[in-house]
This record gives C-alpha cells, structure tokens and sequence, in this order.
C-alpha cells in the first residue's frame, strides 16, 4: 500500500515538497522533519490513521528523500510518537455527513475566450436545455475567460454557435462525480478535504470542482423557502477513473 502512495505522491512530495521544502533545513529536528512530511500530505497522514502504511517503510521513504541526514531509528521513533487520532475522527465524521453519491459519463469541459457577445449565446442556449430532466451546464466566468462543464453531445452543439477562434481548449472524456451532504458540511473543517484526499489516494486528480446548493423536491413554494438547502460538492475527473472515484468516495 505505502509503495503506491509513494509513487503517487512522488511528483509532488519527493520531488518538490520533501527534497525542495521540508528537509532544506539541516538543523531540523527529526520530530519537526516527520511532522511536516506527515502533515503536508494528506495520503499520507490518512493512511497512517488507517493503519494502511508500513512506519518503516514511511521512515526509509523519508530518510532517502532528506539523503540520510537523520538516522532510520530516530525516524521510526518520530513517526510512531506523531499524534495522528485527528484523521480518523475527520474521517468518521465525513462518513456521517455524506448521503448520496452519483456519476455521470460523457461529459466536457470547454474553455472559452470571453468577450461581451458570448454572454447572450450562452444564455439562449442554456434555455434550451433539459436541467430538470438532468442537463449538465455550469458556468465558470473570470473577466477573460470562460469555462463551460457540459455534456459532451451538448458541447459539440453550442461549439457551432461561437465565433471562430472563441475556443481556446476542450476536454473531452471526462465524468463527475457529485456529492450530497448535510448542513454539517459547511460548519465542519475538513470535509470537502478529505474527499481530495481520498481520490489522490487512488491516483485520481480533480479537473475541476465546485460547490452547490439545491432546493429540495417538496410541496409547495412555501415549503421550499422553509426548506433547508441541499449541500452538494462536483468534482470532475476522467472518464477512465469514474469507477474508482466512485468506489473511494463511498468508501
């Protein structure tokens, strides 16, 4: 399991954060050296609250990244006195508040060139589209670009609505994978970390991610304003790891 982690944590711990950040301080500790490479990363911190990661292998993964500057027994030593209980109490606590979990294929992400015309185009064509019979389109707007998260057949469509040269980069072969929580999400730290955490575990990165409230389905208008709303976090991925992501998020 530690194998796994470490290669996939490599390019940014071994390489970059390990070797570039933590361990150019000579002078450090053993404890402060094991905290930081524990804390600044969370596959890390996770799977030793699970009991998943080897604390050798975790202190030989260590003593070559900071080339043998501290001793393999000091290390082991600081490892196992690390208070580590904190990450699986977030993790229950995420279990707890996590209620529904869907996927969904086919889908893309479109980068566009922004300017004062592309606003109205955009706009007819969302009124075009199914929302409630589940229509993907989400709008990402900075005062230069605009990013659309879409269904692939639908992209295509509003592709030959724009001006030659509006496209600066699409993504196709993508899934998301949406997330229902409760109200706790939002007073709770850690939350939405720990499902970061739980797909770079797996080796998944995030494309994109965002955060929306929904109405719930009840009665009346009057019910719906006294109804609490529906926390629900997006995290788009590739296609080829929806599988994965969804088996690592209900986990």
């Amino acid at each position: 399991m530690f194998a796994k982690m470490e290669k996939t944590c490599g390019a940014g711990s071994a390489k970059h954060g390990l070797a570039g950040t933590i361990m150019s301080d000579s002078e450090r500790s053993t404890a402060e050296v094991v905290r930081e490479a524990i804390e600044r990363d969370g596959s890390i911190k996770i799977g030793l609250a699970r009991g998943l990661i080897n604390e050798r292998a975790l202190a030989r993964y260590i003593q070559r990244a900071t080339h043998d500057r501290y001793t393999f027994e000091a290390l082991v030593s600081a490892i196992r006195r690390h208070p580590i209980q904190v990450s699986t109490k977030a993790r229950t606590i995420t279990g707890r508040v996590m209620r529904k979990i869907g996927l969904k294929n086919n889908i893309s992400v479109v980068l566009l060139r922004n300017r004062a015309e592309l606003q109205p185009v955009l706009a007819k064509f969302a009124g075009e589209l199914d929302h409630a019979g589940g229509d993907t389109f989400r709008i990402i707007t900075t005062a230069k670009v605009v990013k659309l998260e879409i269904d692939s057949r639908n992209a295509d469509d509003i592709l030959t609505r724009l001006q030659r040269g509006d496209l600066l980069q699409r993504w196709d072969n993508m899934a998301e994978i949406s997330v229902e929580t409760s109200e706790e999400t939002r007073d709770t730290p850690g939350i939405i970390a720990s499902l970061f955490t739980e797909l770079a575990m797996n080796g998944i990165s995030v494309l994109e991610h965002s955060s929306i409230d929904e109405i719930p389905k009840v009665g009346n208008r009057n019910q719906q304003q006294q109804a609490q709303f529906i926390p629900y976090d997006i995290f788009i991925i590739e296609e080829r790891d929806a599988t994965k992501a969804y088996e690592a998020c209900k986990d």
